[in-house]
């Protein structure tokens, strides 16, 4: 697996500028065959990433999930670090505790996470710009005070975290039910 990214959050641009956004731009460069994702993910990470679903909320706390985890580092995303790359998509400098019940994010990694509207028109989900991977939905306009008004709610089967200090990559343990 590559693994020349960056694992300090500082490394990382953050948005400074009121009203700005690091969202980007599909740009696919992982592809696999659905029966290669099924083979490569965990049942319940498969229907989270390529179906759509949504983890429990207010229930994946550290080993299972990531919603209170604090550590200093970077997040990737599961379905490219699956298919053996390491796609940052957020830092621990971007993580925030917004009481959502799932990881909050106030940005992403420039360019890493693009939006599109949901079928039903309703809300703006997020997805991995090189996977095509769902990661969760964001929220715009809720003032939680930083440069882009945004609130990344992302599902922690969609992210494995690398620790700044080193060491192995951390998935969620979490093998139970989904929702969607």
């Amino acid at each position: 697996m590559a693994s020349d990214i960056s694992r300090d959050p500082k490394s990382y641009e953050l948005p400074k500028d009121k009203g700005s956004t690091h969202l980007g731009s599909k740009a696919i460069e992982v592809t696999l065959s659905d029966a290669e994702w099924t083979s490569k993910l965990r049942p319940n990470v498969y229907k989270v990433l390529r179906q759509k679903a949504t983890e429990p909320g207010h229930r994946l706390k550290i080993p299972e999930g990531f919603d209170d985890h604090t550590e200093a580092g970077v997040y990737v995303c599961a379905g490219c670090y699956a298919a053996g790359q390491q796609v940052p998509l957020y830092s621990s400098d971007m993580k925030f505790d917004c009481g959502c019940g799932w990881p909050g994010f106030w940005a992403n990694v420039k360019g890493a996470v693009y939006e599109q509207r949901d079928a039903d028109g309703q809300r703006c989900e997020i997805l991995c710009a090189k996977c095509d991977g769902h990661m969760g939905h964001v929220f715009r306009g809720e003032r939680f005070g930083y440069p882009t008004d945004e609130r990344h709610c992302v599902n922690s089967l969609s992210l494995v975290f690398l620790p700044q200090a080193g060491g192995a990559a951390v998935a969620p343990t979490y093998s139970g039910a989904v929702f969607g």
